[in-house]
């Protein structure tokens, strides 16, 4: 919440009241800081302002102090890597120019429209480099303010890039929540009246872009723990560096290795926002400290395993544990679909069984069952089945009951587990201990069967 104070030379007030507000306070503090321009933090002044909002912390500062000169020189400096005329400049600092330099020159003055415009009919020969900086100098704030806010993976990413800088705007700036105020309105408020709808936009909010995590991933992140101003920045700063050394993952995969090792700064429940180039809105998950110790307790496991389904999905078995780790929800379907995975057409059978024991192990642990007992028997019945049918001369019908009980399990049947897995009791001529505690509960003991039909296995027999 933005409040207006008088509180001796300081003005406004800015406290993480919702996450909006809170990045915006993230943003604010590395601008200030940047600039070293002085501002308060409430909770280490003891006089607090009249009309603040109690259980927040919130920094306290000047309102002249944020002008669009000094927002743009930020701007230019915290995403340098992104700004095109810092590059053209960096190449122009030599004396003398090869064919690829003046290449690339002419190539990154194409790739901007702000700049195609300013040198509309000049090209870079190598003998000319003084137009060009003179020129990029003159029209400086120009090609920063059209860079940034046009940015994909810059201001545009976050916010309407039509109100930068702005203020008393209708509708907030941020995507997702900004409306074309020249298109009907009326739908938005109760009743069907747009004068009931209210919608709150601060130039703050200009701030935001800058609290997120790395801005070279495509999705990026921000942690809202506003318990203070001091947890909210040293969070998030230790957030975007252990982003920014995790590598070869994708931005969700990032998002969770980093989760397993943040118990140095995040040791309770927290709101993480998130903000993909691929939509127009921000999303919100709630990572609970309990499911957060248990996604901690991933850390070592060998969940190395992908596959491609089809060309827009591939199967990401560490992503899809991690992210129902956090979410609170077992594993079963990840289980069966390992299980089908093994009869598919060049499948490292051996590598696949391995990971779906695995996947049985912590599913139990997650559902807190009190079955590792019986999933062991489960498992050595399995295989001394399988050592069973191979002498028996019958090892084709191993994979043929492998199926039929994954089938029956995929499709909730669990009276049809039950007789698959009798009648193969009773050709073998041998008797499961695990079986009657599947009989008593299937459904719930469902990684009973899960753990015997991944034990059914041709080269048991080898492998043990």
């Amino acid at each position: 919440m933005k409040t207006k104070i008088d509180y001796f030379d300081y003005d406004t007030l800015l406290q993480p009241t919702d996450w909006r507000f809170a990045a915006a306070v993230v943003g604010l503090c590395k601008y200030f800081d940047y600039f070293g321009i002085v501002y308060k933090v409430l909770y280490d002044v003891e006089e607090k302002p009249d009309n603040y909002i109690h259980g927040f912390d919130g920094i306290i500062y000047k309102s002249e102090d944020i002008t669009e000169e000094k927002y743009l020189e930020f701007a230019e400096n915290y995403f340098e890597k992104y700004m095109t005329h810092k590059n053209i400049l960096n190449i122009l600092e030599s004396q003398e120019f090869s064919e690829e330099q003046i290449k690339l020159v002419n190539d990154l003055v194409k790739s901007k429209t702000v700049l195609k415009g300013l040198f509309d009919k000049i090209k870079f020969d190598g003998t000319n480099k003084d137009i060009f900086i003179s020129t990029i100098e003159e029209n400086r704030a120009e090609i920063i303010k059209n860079i940034f806010k046009n940015g994909n993976n810059l201001y545009k990413n976050y916010c309407n890039e039509r109100l930068i800088f702005t203020e008393d705007n209708s509708t907030c700036r941020l995507r997702g929540y900004n409306v074309d105020k020249d298109r009907k309105t009326s739908n938005l408020g109760f009743c069907f009246s747009k004068e009931s709808f209210e919608s709150n936009d601060i130039l703050e909010f200009d701030f935001i872009p800058f609290a997120f995590s790395n801005s070279d991933m495509r999705e990026t992140y921000f942690v809202n723990n506003n318990f203070s101003v001091k947890s909210l920045t040293q969070t998030n700063y230790a957030f975007s560096n252990q982003l920014s050394n995790t590598e070869n993952k994708d931005d969700k995969n990032k998002l969770m290795l980093v989760l397993q090792n943040s118990k140095d700064y995040i040791s309770y429940d927290v709101e993480i926002i998130s903000k993909s180039q691929d939509k127009a809105y921000y999303e919100t998950f709630f990572v609970r400290l309990e499911r957060l110790k248990k996604l901690r307790e991933l850390s070592g496991k060998s969940l190395n395993f992908v596959k491609k389904i089809n060309d827009d999905y591939w199967f990401n078995l560490e992503k899809e544990v991690y992210m129902r780790c956090l979410n609170n929800v077992f594993l079963d379907d990840v289980i069966l679909m390992m299980l089908k995975f093994y009869f598919d057409d060049n499948a490292v059978k051996g590598y696949i069984k391995s990971r779906t024991d695995m996947l049985i192990d912590i599913n139990v642990s997650w559902k807190g069952n009190d079955i590792m007992d019986e999933i062991k028997s489960a498992k050595s019945c399995g295989f001394l089945t399988s050592k069973k049918l191979i002498e028996m001369k019958s090892s084709n019908k191993i994979n043929s009951y492998k199926q039929k009980i994954i089938s029956a399990l995929c499709a909730h049947d669990y009276d049809r587990a039950k007789e698959i897995i009798l009648s193969l009791s009773a050709y073998v001529g041998m008797e499961f201990s695990f079986f009657y505690t599947f009989l008593e509960n299937a459904e719930e003991n469902k990684d009973l069967a899960f753990a015997f039909a991944s034990a059914l296995n041709e080269v048991s027999s080898k492998n043990n």
